[in-house]
């Protein structure tokens, strides 16, 4: 086996090790989906800075305590990490490339999975994955970080008003979730940070899960040594208040360069290596031409 399909193989493995039901991306033909060839947020999702994105978001959003709370109450994570990515990935490939049937259907089924996911904490705080609150927080914590890893790390990134666009589809899916007045803009998403700052806790929950987040895991030592060092370039992806709440502030001057570097190294090599078939699919079922960000 060569090195690209040795690097393709690993990553779906850790990425597409489980699907949600009916997730599919060539029918039916002409469908563009939710957002379609041209979209900000195809555009962004296509790249695999998204990788980087989305565990820097899982780890912005472990700083909601309640959310945190009914995550670990209600799923299986920290002895499946494997299956429980797979299904976000699943879900979030779907609702960003599939047709507009199988992304409502997607959505259908998660909002299901959420009506399990509710109770009250010790301190007597509720907890809902199905209120638009905890919605908000968590589809705002990912499209925030997926937005900081792809200007950080994308060849040709989005500016301005095309962050503000991602920022708007990314509140689409929020929104098929049951979430209402999601924040759709650069500007909303600070002030929604802003908003949320005084409530934000750590506790000894939250620091598990960052300590989970931030180790190795996969079954052989090269995926372990990858996804620890994904985890050190997503914690520099945090934004500065968020690093100093979780106490994961750099260490010394060189602590940001050490993990950009290693943020450019690792893009560059998944770029040549993942064969991104379903945005292909997606792509063919509307009849555009693919792009690969690795020839831009």
């Amino acid at each position: 086996m060569n090195l690209r399909a040795m690097i393709d193989e690993s990553y779906w493995s850790l990425l597409a090790a489980t699907h949600l039901p009916g997730e599919q991306y060539t029918e039916p033909v002409g469908d563009p989906g939710l957002f379609g060839p041209g979209s900000a947020l195809w555009y962004v999702h296509t790249d695999v800075t998204g990788v980087l994105g989305g565990v820097s978001g899982l780890l912005l959003g472990t700083l909601n305590e309640p959310v945190t709370h009914g995550t670990n109450q209600h799923s299986n994570y920290l002895q499946d990490p494997i299956r429980r990515l797979g299904f976000t990935a699943s879900f979030i490939r779907g609702m960003s490339f599939a047709s507009t049937p199988v992304a409502e259907k997607l959505a259908e089924i998660v909002r299901k999975m959420h009506t399990r996911v509710h109770g009250t904490m010790p301190d007597g705080r509720p907890y809902s994955a199905t209120e638009s609150a905890d919605i908000i927080w968590t589809g705002t914590t990912q499209a925030y970080q997926a937005a900081r890893a792809h200007l950080r790390y994308h060849p040709r990134p989005l500016k301005g008003k095309g962050i503000d666009e991602y920022f708007a589809q990314y509140a689409v899916i929020s929104e098929k979730l049951g979430a209402t007045d999601v924040p759709k803009s650069r500007a909303d998403v600070e002030d929604y940070f802003a908003m949320m700052r005084p409530r934000l806790t750590v506790s000894e929950e939250t620091l598990e899960a960052i300590g989970f987040l931030r180790g190795p895991y996969g079954e052989d030592r090269v995926s372990q040594v990858t996804t620890q060092l994904v985890s050190r370039v997503a914690t520099d992806l945090l934004p500065g208040w968020a690093k100093r709440l979780l106490g994961l502030h750099a260490r010394t001057p060189l602590t940001p360069l050490a993990a950009r570097a290693a943020g450019e190294a690792i893009t560059r090599t998944l770029r040549h290596g993942v064969h991104q078939r379903y945005v292909e699919q997606a792509h063919q079922r509307v009849g555009v031409p693919f792009v690969p960000p690795s020839s831009l």
